[in-house]
């Protein structure tokens, strides 16, 4: 199981921060963090997600993640290359966190699909599948993967101006439901 498991010095801020994270994720939101770089953002995330014991996938994005490598992971096994689904495809499927790192390096295209994933609950993946949330609009449809009921997403951005050079993150988002 992909439960974090982290050294982790706790203090009433980190507590404080986990107890506002736990009110919003137990009504089913989607959390995001910002903060600026090296505050702990990861740490205490890893932390949280340990003290309720849910696993998590992991996706750092950076200027040059595309659409694709959001769905599909390539890599090389005995000389061919081969295409695996991405973490975010894997949490998908099997209920797990998350958590997004770096997002305000992302380019703006790539935030943009996960606003609407986070919004209307669906996604076309670039091999053709989709995921929806609502089971009951499956009938009769191939290539549909499910929302596991137990998916979040935990979002990890530095705030806005210098030094933190990423894109227009927070213009994307506007309102983060």
């Amino acid at each position: 199981m992909k439960v974090p498991d982290v050294l982790f010095y706790e203090n009433k801020q980190h507590a404080l921060l986990m107890e506002n994270m736990l009110k919003d994720f137990l009504l089913g939101e989607h959390l995001l963090l910002v903060g600026n770089q090296g505050v702990g953002k990861n740490k205490v995330v890893d932390r949280f997600l340990h003290l309720l014991n849910r696993p998590r996938e992991y996706l750092q994005l950076h200027r040059d993640t595309t659409v694709q490598s959001l769905t599909l992971q390539t890599s090389v096994k005995d000389g061919l290359v081969v295409y695996e689904d991405s973490p975010l495809v894997k949490a998908v499927q099997l209920g797990h966190i998350l958590v997004i790192d770096e997002a305000d390096k992302a380019p703006t295209n790539v935030t943009c699909i996960l606003k609407t994933l986070v919004e209307s609950g669906e996604m076309i993946l670039s091999d053709g599948r989709r995921l929806i949330a609502n089971p009951a609009s499956v009938r009769g449809r191939k290539n549909v993967i499910v929302i596991h009921p137990d998916f979040r997403m935990i979002v990890l951005a530095n705030r806005p101006g210098f030094p933190f050079l990423g894109n227009d993150f927070f213009g994307t988002l506007g309102k983060w439901n």
